[in-house]
């Protein structure tokens, strides 16, 4: 798998799913801190976990009033937001609402710019003309330029920038965002058999950046609705998740 290692460069640009917004930049302080941080959160149990977060919540300022310790999200959310990756919602005059809006979906567009910051692609590098005309009046166009440059296969179809991004197709970005070359899997849920993105999302769910739909007792539906929209509580897990293989040096 082709890929950027953290551990040479570290430095991860802060996304707002605002688009209107400035992008920013985080650091994080060390390698090791975040390494640390990812290893304690996969390796600590149910009961431990809890307290493991309220203690990295405890000097953190990131705080979102719709996002709760028993969220399924929270871990992902918390994570990715503590580390500068994500941000809630801002008002007219850039302060943070509180707000994160977890089963808000994400465009395109937001989609396209959270792929190339969580990859530390600078978009002020990148240069051209945009493929679609919407994007060269569009907030995301130094985005859409650099998805160009590294060909994301979402972005040669010329999509609506502002309509929901997909399953699937949130993958597939990523993925391509990174470098990165999915196998020629099959996948695990029986509404994905050959869909065009089929090998991404079998890639993703082998690195654990998806999972397939559950009942009510949490048990697999063998499902995946790839053509449905991707909400933001999604997007936050499959970036922390993207990045644990990143920071971790798995394949």
């Amino acid at each position: 798998m082709a890929s950027m290692r953290l551990v040479s460069a570290l430095v991860v640009a802060g996304i707002s799913f605002m688009g209107v917004s400035s992008p920013t930049f985080a650091f994080f302080e060390a390698f090791s801190t975040l390494s640390q941080e990812l290893k304690a959160i996969e390796q600590s149990s149910p009961e431990g976990l809890g307290d493991l977060l309220e203690q990295l919540d405890a000097t953190s300022t990131t705080k979102f009033g719709d996002v709760r310790s028993t969220d399924w999200f929270y871990r992902y959310v918390f994570s990715v937001a503590r580390w500068g990756i994500v941000s809630g919602y801002k008002d007219a005059a850039g302060k943070p609402t509180g707000v994160f809006g977890p089963g808000n979906t994400v465009t395109v567009a937001e989609i396209v710019k959270m792929a190339m910051e969580s990859a530390q692609v600078d978009e002020t590098q990148c240069r051209g003309t945009p493929w679609a005309a919407q994007a060269e009046k569009h907030w995301a166009k130094a985005y859409v330029l650099c998805a160009q440059e590294r060909n994301v296969r979402l972005i040669r179809s010329a999509p609506d920038l502002n309509r929901p991004a997909r399953r699937a197709e949130v993958l597939s970005v990523i993925f391509d965002a990174f470098g990165d070359e999915p196998p020629p899997l099959f996948s695990p849920f029986k509404d994905t058999i050959d869909h065009p993105l089929e090998s991404d999302i079998a890639y993703g769910a082998a690195l654990k950046m998806v999972s397939g739909d559950k009942d009510a007792s949490g048990n697999p539906l063998g499902t995946f609705r790839p053509d449905d929209p991707v909400v933001r509580a999604e997007a936050a897990k499959i970036i922390y998740e993207r990045l644990r293989v990143e920071v971790m040096g798995e394949e």
